[in-house]
């Protein structure tokens, strides 16, 4: 099976080569779960029992598109331990945890981040499927606790969604074949305080494109933030970061700012891609040539993200290659990424304030 269990280092290596979210907020137009139904049709073989367990914005979000994908998911039941919590029409109701694995070959977990470890890790070990929202975990230290107990075969699937926002997916394919040279990433835009701070709630997803569209492994080397000392991490950072293949690149998220904004730049030797992932367009522009400067837009795949983040795990499952939905492994890296910065911004505060800063961010963000 081309998709790696869990725990499985040598499939990690197998399957890391390179992989094509968007506004999974907005219902698509109907034709977007067409377009990916077609997908799995020509992909997959046999529907796969599938238990919900959260029933809020998202869990809702994930039964409509279960629920849609019917030839290749049988949606057996959720549960939500908030009785309030509405039940999606159509979708038995379950009485608990222990129901919904009994169930299910797939469990997908949409409830609080701070309860995705006990969840992933019983299901896990249950040897249940799981496919989780991102992030993983609360921390890295998490996530790899649950992926320890994974039985063998049990696969971890995480809602990077980003990755199947139609400009990462366009851009994913555009550069397959050449050498990522900067990438540059901005997410920002009023949100709620979150209790694993503003890099690990929203900066995940940038983390887990750069090393999904950058060109290897991410190497940070640099941080500041700005933002109440007491939370757990800033409300705003602006991160630097290299990737093996010697690409250089930035993320800046703020989860103050008044103007919302998802944005892509990635360079090539040959091109600027300029996209913008709430509207969903991306321009190229030639950096040579006649052409040079010269403006297009890119034609972009229609499907709707997350019914395409659904065909992508179906087809795992079914042994194709994992190319574009993200695993346990890419959970616990992105983790692993956001921790990271958030320790140079409290070192560059530090640093700040003993007036000398510079000499010590050349030392210590090596160590990260």
């Amino acid at each position: 099976m081309a998709c790696r269990p869990a725990s499985s280092a040598r499939a990690r290596a197998r399957l890391s080569k390179a992989r094509a979210y968007g506004n999974a907020g907005e219902d698509a137009p109907e034709k977007a779960t067409e377009d990916a139904d077609e997908t799995m049709r020509r992909g997959t073989t046999r529907r796969y029992k599938v238990t919900l367990l959260g029933l809020g914005t998202m869990g809702q979000r994930h039964a409509r598109i279960l629920k849609a994908l019917e030839a290749h998911f049988d949606l057996a039941g959720a549960y939500d331990p908030n009785p309030a919590a509405a039940t999606p029409e159509g979708t038995t109701r379950l009485g608990s945890e222990a129901e919904a694995l009994s169930r299910a070959e797939l469990v997908v977990v949409a409830t609080p981040i701070d309860t995705h470890m006990g969840l992933v890790g019983r299901a896990l070990a249950a040897g249940r499927h799981v496919f989780v929202e991102k992030p993983a975990c609360s921390t890295a230290t998490e996530a790899r606790s649950a992926l320890a107990m994974a039985r063998a075969g049990a696969h971890l699937f995480v809602g990077h969604s980003e990755r199947f926002n139609p400009v990462v997916r366009a851009l994913a394919k555009l550069v397959r074949d050449e050498r990522v040279l900067a990438i540059d990433l901005r997410r920002v835009g009023t949100s709620r305080p979150c209790a694993s701070g503003v890099l690990v709630n929203l900066g995940v997803h940038d983390f887990d494109l750069a090393t999904y569209l950058g060109g290897g492994e991410v190497t940070l080397r640099g941080a500041v933030g700005s933002g109440p000392s007491a939370a757990p991490g800033p409300d705003a950072a602006h991160v630097v970061f290299s990737t093996a293949a010697g690409a250089v690149g930035h993320i800046h998220v703020d989860r103050a700012a008044p103007t919302r904004q998802r944005a892509i730049e990635l360079v090539t030797a040959r091109w600027v891609y300029e996209g913008d992932l709430l509207a969903h367009r991306l321009v190229r522009i030639a950096r040579s040539g006649p052409g040079r400067a010269a403006r297009a837009d890119v034609p972009l795949p229609i499907d709707e993200p997350l019914a395409a983040q659904a065909a992508a795990m179906a087809h795992a499952l079914e042994g194709g290659a994992a190319r574009e939905i993200a695993m346990g492994d890419d959970g616990v890296r992105a983790l692993e990424l956001a921790e990271r910065a958030g320790v140079l911004c409290k070192w560059a505060e530090a640093w700040s304030a003993s007036g000398d800063p510079a000499e010590n961010l050349s030392v210590d963000a090596r160590r990260c």
